[in-house]
């Protein structure tokens, strides 16, 4: 697959507001992935970000409230986590759309715009290796990406409902649940691995010591 992502020139015509609602656009349309990832956060809680990320479109944000919404973000007990067997990262590569629309909020333009874009498609490719058709989640989600764009351009402004009934998120509803399953499986075994190498490394410094104790008591007799 050619990995065709979004360019600047997508976004040309577009105003400082326009890039920000394509940008929730793509933090909306991934809730359903939040969701099935998410272990130690609620749902709602990303969603009630994105919508009061939402409710700033329209004007620029202020320093004082891009504090407080990216203090928000980073609260999530997910957003460090960089350990891709865990269930966790997926979370926070979720949480990457809402922070970098954050930021075209605050006055980021095109750049930030752009990051938002790549971090969606780079969702929508995590996982085309369960897939039957690896392009069937970039596809929609570059498809509808654009779609938004030409919207915007006509006057028509996407709401965080319509964004649900997208055919990205409608797909990542189907497809969430085994792909979910096979994640959890896997982070499992990574974790029983860690758990067992712990174990064996303690049985051997218990061993070690206990050698050690038994030279030093020979050495003194």
């Amino acid at each position: 697959m050619v990995e065709d992502y979004l360019t600047a020139d997508d976004f040309e015509g577009l105003s400082g507001d326009g890039l920000a609602e394509a940008c929730l656009a793509c933090s909306a349309r991934f809730s359903p992935m939040f969701a099935a990832f998410a272990t130690r956060s609620g749902p709602r809680d990303y969603d009630d970000l994105v919508r009061d990320l939402w409710a700033c479109a329209g004007r620029e944000v202020s320093a004082r409230e891009a504090e407080e919404f990216e203090r928000r973000v980073r609260a999530f007990p997910e957003a460090d986590c960089d350990d891709s067997y865990l269930l966790d990262y997926y979370v926070m590569r979720v949480l990457e759309l809402p922070f970098e629309t954050l930021h075209v909020l605050a006055g980021g333009g095109v750049k930030r715009a752009l990051d938002c874009s790549v971090a969606a498609l780079g969702l929508a490719d995590e996982f085309k290796k369960e897939l039957d058709d690896e392009n069937e989640l970039w596809d929609p989600e570059r498809q509808e990406q654009l779609r938004v764009i030409a919207g915007l351009k006509a006057g028509r402004h996407p709401t965080f409902d319509s964004c649900l009934a997208s055919p990205t998120t409608r797909r990542l509803a189907e497809v969430l649940p085994a792909i979910v399953a096979t994640q959890r499986a896997r982070q499992d075994e990574y974790l029983a691995s860690i758990h067992r190498w712990k174990q064996a490394r303690l049985r051997a410094m218990q061993k070690e010591y206990l050698a050690n104790i038994g030279h030093r008591r020979r050495a003194r007799e």
